[in-house]
């Protein structure tokens, strides 16, 4: 089952839910929050709520007696990902994939023996104040690269 209704916390027409009952995921395109069956509840009553980090913890929010957290998305072209700036408030940063030089492989081996190839960019990742701005941004970044 797949459906598109109003999100609980932005209230934009963005919010996908997929799954039935126990697999349940509702993932917010415009703001960027998600939720599972797993976030049910109140945060001091969850036990996946007391497994999230530091920062994952304070960005959370209660709505609709769930537990909703900011997603990270990882395609092929980048990452985007909640973090903190400077003032300690919540901003989605966008992290491009880069290629890795022969002289910087040696710092990158993958479990084959070999060395990675490409690496996620987070030392100059892109802020963009809203989710929707930096996964448009990703989107058709991704879009350029299939149609090369």
């Amino acid at each position: 089952m797949s459906l598109i209704s109003n999100c609980p916390l932005c209230e934009e027409h963005g919010l996908h839910v997929f799954g039935e009952e126990e697999a349940q995921i509702m993932q917010c395109i415009s703001c960027g929050y998600v939720s599972s069956t797993k976030f049910l509840g109140k945060k001091e009553n969850n036990s996946e709520y007391q497994k999230l980090s530091d920062d994952m913890k304070k960005w959370a929010v209660e709505e609709n007696n769930r537990i909703w957290i900011p997603t990270i998305i990882t395609l092929p072209d980048g990452m985007l990902y909640p973090e903190n700036d400077e003032d300690g408030k919540m901003t989605w940063k966008l992290a491009s994939m880069v290629e890795i030089s022969d002289k910087e492989k040696e710092h990158y081996p993958n479990p084959e023996g070999g060395y990675f190839t490409k690496r996620i960019d987070t030392e100059n990742a892109k802020v963009h104040e809203k989710f929707i701005d930096g996964m448009n941004y990703l989107s058709n970044k991704t879009k350029e690269n299939m149609e090369l």
